[in-house]
């Protein structure tokens, strides 16, 4: 509803000035940061916004009450599209003005600046989702199979398609990084990328669908995907955290890529989210199997000991001083393409330095939240 009118007398309550409306004129107030939430698997395609969110929209402030979002709120097209990220608008249908009284209108769109019919003045971005594979799990977050049981039979392939519960993001419950689209929220202040690294074309990375995964054969090792990420306001996740990440992903397989991009006769990399089933409990892709993962944890090989200088960190990066030219590791997790059942969600190598430019290394990345 529209929670301020113009009125001399101030006669309409809606015209009263208070310390509510005062704080909302160019903020969005809430009693909680995630003001908007996914119901899942029981309605896969719909979304909440809270009531009593106080929205500023250009000189409008609006007062919202329960509201469920669906397809019909889409300002183009008839369905969510498979990997695809959507803003939720708070828009106004007065353009403005002071005297009309009209409900807002919540519009979701492909489009990340506003929505179609609307404009910048008249339209406020509050948030957003990503529509993609889902899994199902239980209250405890543990996979369960199509019957409940949690890790019953089956459970690897108990998966769906909808709006990513997880990646709901709000103005107030988001990632520090500038775009908070393609990922998801771990909990404990992290949020996570749905899909493996790929180039941005700007010297960065992105979290998205069908693209190739970035690897040494771009070039990469582990200081570039470490400056890459950066770029993007993003870092390398630790052994925990990828552990946590990819919990309920099911292990690879020998003979078949059912369950991961994993089956020991493939000879490369695969497009990310290509396999349906490769999904982890918090709804995050590829973590087993398709490429290995740099980790941002070392270890030093245990057989060498000749300590001295060593000049393998690059050309103007100076030396390392370690027992032998290789002995400084970066860990690399979650298996690569043709690893079979020694991929997992577990799955870590410490046979890699950084500096180490191999085509069956990418990378995935986190993000501390805002």
């Amino acid at each position: 509803m529209k929670f301020f009118l113009y009125d001399e007398t101030m006669m309409n309550t809606k015209a009263k000035i208070t310390t509510e409306k005062l704080s909302a004129m160019s903020d969005i107030v809430s009693q909680k940061a995630q003001y908007i939430t996914a119901a899942g698997a029981a309605t896969p395609n719909q979304i909440t916004i809270a009531a009593g969110v106080l929205i500023a929209v250009g000189s409008s402030v609006f007062k919202t009450v329960l509201t469920n979002l669906t397809t019909a709120n889409l300002d183009t097209g008839s369905g969510f599209e498979m990997g695809t990220d959507y803003y939720i608008y708070c828009c106004d249908p007065t353009n403005g003005s002071d005297t009309v009284d009209r409900d807002e209108v919540f519009v979701i769109s492909k489009n990340s600046t506003y929505p179609s019919g609307y404009t910048a003045d008249n339209s406020r971005k509050i948030g957003g989702f990503h529509y993609g594979k889902c899994r199902y799990v239980n209250a405890l977050g543990n996979p369960i199979n199509s019957s409940g049981a949690e890790n019953g039979s089956g459970w690897q392939g108990n998966v769906y398609n909808g709006i990513i519960p997880n990646s709901v993001w709000t103005t107030k419950h988001r990632p520090k990084c500038d775009d908070p689209s393609g990922m998801v929220y771990l909990g404990n202040g992290l949020w996570g990328d749905i899909y493996l690294s790929s180039d941005n074309g700007s010297q960065g990375l992105q979290s998205k669908y069908n693209a190739n995964p970035i690897t040494g054969t771009e070039g990469l090792n582990w200081y570039i995907a470490n400056e890459k990420a950066r770029r993007v306001g993003k870092r390398l996740p630790t052994y925990a955290e990828f552990c946590q990440a990819a919990a309920g992903s099911p292990e690879g397989q020998d003979g078949n890529n059912t369950y991961a991009w994993s089956a020991t006769g493939n000879t490369g990399r695969q497009k990310t989210g290509y396999v349906a089933n490769a999904i982890s409990a918090l709804n995050i892709r590829d973590l087993v199997g398709n490429v290995w993962k740099w980790l941002d944890e070392f270890c030093l090989d245990p057989t060498t000991s000749t300590w001295n200088w060593y000049d393998v960190l690059g050309a103007g990066y100076g030396d390392a001083y370690i027992p032998s030219n290789t002995a400084l590791r970066a860990l690399i997790g979650g298996g690569s393409w043709s690893g079979g059942v020694h991929d997992g969600s577990r799955a870590v190598n410490a046979n890699r330095y950084p500096w180490h430019v191999g085509g069956s290394i990418g990378v995935w990345c986190v993000c501390d939240a805002q």
